[in-house]
């Protein structure tokens, strides 16, 4: 079984300036004690919450009497989860501060700092009593609540003093049971900057994204509109509607992903890329804009949504090292030289030909049977049975899955 997690905000009606005066000031008080807390767990190398709770708690108690305990209860558990995460960053030197910064505050509650009544109140215990929250439900919290997630009882909020609401961070959880045996069938998964490549049985497909022209278009619109007015709001606003952009992509190649390995019994195999893969990649690239795109593609996020979306539906999903996946020949293990086209590739020892996306997906699901031990390797480029098709937005962006596809489209043979 495997417990999958998810975090869905949910704002509230628009609060009464009483109501937000009330979770300003708690919102204040939580920071100062977070922000020592901070401090003098890093000063005293304690990265424990039960030991920050241990040094802590009573003199906090005792300096804020109106506050209830649960407070400094969470706000110990959240300084040691901060701790925890700095010091992993400054161990690997990835740390870019030499203390944990406090800047964003979301507020921790635990089961006596709350209270659900229904799925559209809350009541919030403060300094001031219980203050009452109507919340503002949406589609996407009413389809966790009726298909079977498990709501926590840790929630977090945030003060939106913009639109004078609260935030609320729901977190749901779900148990779901990974089918890790009798998959009949192995669909590898290549990300890539403009597409992702997909072999399933003996087809190939390369679904296009169009994340380059999303990142270009959007890079040259927010400088074209700061030179004129100048307006840091404008560049947040396209940053939102670029981020949004891209979820969209991702959410729907890995629904299509997710729903082809079902309807085919089959594991998917991704590439286990590091967490600064993109930081490997500019290493040594110049180009301003070439860095930025590289910046802005998003790869992990890609692996990271198919993973969830394949856990969600259970279907066992298997990382490969990605270390030479496109640039070692699929037949003999030659290294490629580049071929007569862009991104094409020819191995000098066999004189296997074909694109560096469709070579990727190859080695990533040789890689997977070596590893899992005898399953036949659906038909390698050799055979003339293999086909490729290369299918831009409008083509994929509506279907459920690819298995579907092949009786919409004939598939463009590139092999």
């Amino acid at each position: 079984m495997c417990v999958l997690t998810r975090t869905i905000v949910v704002p509230s009606i628009r609060l009464s300036r009483r109501k937000l005066d009330v979770f300003k000031e708690l919102e204040a008080l939580y920071k100062q004690i977070l922000v020592e807390l901070v401090d003098y767990a890093l000063k005293n190398k304690i990265d424990s919450f039960t030991r920050l709770k241990k040094d802590k708690y009573h003199e906090l108690r005792v300096r804020y009497p109106r506050l209830p305990s649960h407070y400094i209860h969470t706000a110990c558990q959240d300084a040691a989860t901060r701790i925890k995460s700095f010091l992993k960053l400054k161990k690997t030197g990835l740390a870019e501060t030499e203390k944990p910064v406090v800047k964003s505050i979301s507020i921790w509650l635990d089961d006596h700092l709350w209270k659900r009544v229904g799925y559209t109140l809350i009541l919030v215990s403060t300094h001031k009593g219980y203050i009452p929250v109507e919340l503002q439900p949406h589609k996407l919290y009413w389809k966790y609540i009726n298909t079977g997630w498990t709501l926590r009882t840790q929630p977090r909020i945030k003060v939106d003093y913009k639109h004078r609401r609260l935030l609320v961070y729901f977190v749901f959880e779900k148990e779901v049971g990974v089918n890790t045996a009798n998959a009949e069938e192995v669909i590898s998964v290549d990300v890539n900057e403009n597409n992702v490549t997909v072999k399933a049985s003996s087809r190939v497909y390369i679904l296009e994204t169009g994340i380059k022209n999303i990142t270009i278009g959007y890079a040259r619109y927010r400088e074209a509109l700061q030179s004129i007015k100048g307006n840091k709001c404008i560049s947040r606003a396209l940053h939102g509607r670029e981020w949004k952009r891209k979820r969209d992509i991702r959410l729907k190649i890995a629904n299509i992903i997710a729903n082809t390995a079902k309807n085919l019994n089959a594991v998917v195999v991704v590439e286990n890329l590091p967490r600064k893969c993109s930081d490997n990649m500019i290493r040594n690239v110049e180009d301003p804009v070439l860095r930025h795109r590289i910046y802005q593609a998003g790869f992990r996020s890609m692996v990271k949504s198919i993973e969830e979306k394949c856990l969600e539906k259970g279907i066992l999903v298997f990382k490969v090292n990605p270390k030479n996946t496109s640039s070692t020949c699929p037949l003999c293990n030659s290294k490629l030289m580049r071929g007569s086209a862009p991104r094409h590739l020819k191995c000098p020892n066999c004189g296997f030909e074909s694109g560096r996306d469709v070579v990727a997906v190859l080695n990533i699901e040789k890689k997977y049977l070596t590893l899992k031990g005898p399953m036949p390797l659906a038909p390698m480029p050799s055979e003339p049975t293999l086909e490729v098709a290369v299918l831009p937005v409008k083509e994929w962006a509506r279907r459920k899955s690819l298995d579907a596809m092949r009786d919409h489209k004939p598939i463009q043979t590139s092999i």
